[in-house]
């Protein structure tokens, strides 16, 4: 049975945009084209998109690897395997190739032990092997997204120490600005710029959300946290950037937030969206609803908008 684009994408765990790179630019695969001339991907298409995410991201550049027939890339996959075959058997605090995990939650309630037992080489292990089962998009918005929300849940109820709240945030930070191996950006990508206002610290909801528009095929331009509204307006003019994106998530119904938000608005050329998102941002939508903001209320919305952009 064949499927269009946006079903191979998630079966796949590949964004559209990488699909079609791939396909352009790499010869990886030719799908069936409908009389509209849409994309239509058959069970083995699938399957050798599945094969050449994994074997990407375990290190091998697409160009080398595309158009090797699909018996070929399962041989290589099942020789990584291989040579990644544990040497001991796994107990309670560890991760292996082996171990049985197959949703979500799983994922989730291992790295929280993880980070509870301040062991960060196992919580990588963890995210990484995340990555390669459910695709980047799946590891992201399944994963990371809602260990962000779990993790914060968890220090503010008091059952998360401080410093295991920053092993946790920093293992979470290195995987997010560390690109997919094998993933390019077009030369002539968009541009977003990505950060926090002056004030807000919190900087994972930004980090994601760079992860996810790289994915996208979007150039990122990533300022950290911290900025000054003026900081931000003149790099994004300096970029010729396409957008610019905020991650609030405290205070909430902060009047000077809300001012600097504003300002940011009028800084910016109009065409250039401003994006705002975090989990302090429904609320100054609810003040700031009728100037030209795009609010973005979870990494779905996120990419929507993006998406829309690209294709506007």
């Amino acid at each position: 049975m064949s499927c269009p684009i946006q079903m191979a994408s998630q079966l796949s765990g590949l964004s559209p945009h990488v699909i079609r790179i791939w396909e352009r630019r790499y010869g990886a695969l030719s799908p069936s084209r409908t009389d509209t001339n849409r994309r239509m991907y058959c069970d083995e298409a699938i399957e050798r998109l599945k094969l050449l995410r994994e074997l990407t991201e375990q290190g091998h550049r697409i160009g080398n690897i595309a158009r090797m027939p699909t018996e070929e890339l399962q041989k290589l996959r099942d020789q990584q395997l291989q040579n990644r075959a544990p040497t001991s058997q796994p107990n309670a605090f560890s991760v292996d190739a082996t171990t049985p995990l197959e949703t979500h939650q799983q994922f989730i309630d291992l790295c929280i032990e993880a980070s509870k037992a301040y062991d960060s080489d196992r919580l990588r292990r963890l995210l990484q092997r995340a990555r390669q089962q459910f695709g980047q998009r799946g590891m992201l918005h399944h994963v990371i997204g809602p260990l962000i929300i779990h993790v914060g849940e968890e220090w503010q109820a008091g059952n998360l120490r401080p410093s295991q709240e920053h092993v946790t945030t920093s293992v979470i930070r290195e995987i997010l600005m560390t690109p997919v191996p094998g993933s390019q950006t077009a030369a002539n990508a968009p541009e977003i710029i990505i950060t926090t206002p002056a004030g807000e610290m919190h900087e994972l909801g930004a980090l994601l959300a760079s992860a996810s528009a790289r994915d996208l095929g979007w150039k990122i331009t990533y300022l950290g946290p911290n900025l000054p509204i003026e900081e931000i307006a003149a790099c994004a003019k300096a970029r010729k950037a396409r957008a610019v994106a905020l991650s609030v998530v405290y205070p909430e119904n902060c009047p000077t937030i809300e001012a600097k938000l504003r300002h940011l608005r009028q800084l910016l050329p109009e065409p250039m969206s401003l994006i705002v998102g975090g989990r302090a941002a429904r609320g100054y939508e609810a003040k700031l609803g009728s100037i030209n903001i795009q609010w973005a209320h979870s990494l779905n919305g996120l990419d929507r908008i993006l998406t829309q952009a690209v294709s506007a």
